[in-house]
């Protein structure tokens, strides 16, 4: 068993990684102090040790909250029960290192205030928690113009090649381009 944490701990160091107090996950995403913005999907992925005792020692709960009093922020549960399975399509290996990779998203809030906060992972079993501090950006609405959109027409039919009131000339090579283009088609 001493091995098989050495071996995670050592993986965890080397893909940058946060471990756990209990070495019995580690947080890959989100990365430490990363930039993300409201609005947006915040990702988010552990990797699990294989072991087939960890659901004796790990329950896990994921959530986004703050240590900023400023930002008048209540914590959100992301998940109150994060998947800890050692199914085969999270399975992942390491040279001859076996874990398993567990991921998912949480849609920031728009009206998420920038500022600092954090993802919590919360092992209730050994009454541990790896805090993960982030950087929210504020939201930024789509832009769409429906200006520009309107004002420029699509051709309603005809040809893609057909010259249009627009187009007073064609370029001398163009005929020739066309040409070497129809050759190529015709010899492959």
């Amino acid at each position: 068993m001493f091995m098989l944490i050495l071996l995670f701990v050592y993986f965890s160091l080397a893909a940058c990684e946060v471990i756990s107090p209990s070495h019995n996950y580690n947080v890959t995403l989100p990365e430490v102090n990363a930039p993300y913005v409201a609005g947006q999907m915040l990702p988010i992925s552990y990797t699990l040790p294989d072991d087939t005792s960890l659901s004796n020692s790990l329950s896990l709960s994921i959530y986004f909250t703050t240590q900023d009093p400023s930002l008048n922020f209540t914590e959100i549960v992301i998940t109150s029960n994060a998947d800890i399975s050692q199914g085969f399509s999270f399975r992942r290996t390491h040279n001859t290192y076996i874990y398993y990779e567990h991921q998912l998203s949480y849609a920031l809030p728009n009206s998420t205030l920038p500022g600092t906060y954090v993802v919590q992972f919360v092992d209730s079993v050994s009454r541990t928690n790896t805090t993960i501090p982030i950087i929210v950006r504020p939201y930024a609405a789509p832009v769409t113009s429906l200006n520009s959109m309107t004002s420029k027409s699509r051709p309603t039919g005809g040809s893609i090649f057909a010259m249009t009131s627009n187009e007073h000339s064609i370029h001398p090579l163009s005929g020739l381009l066309m040409i070497s283009m129809m050759t190529v088609a015709i010899l492959c």
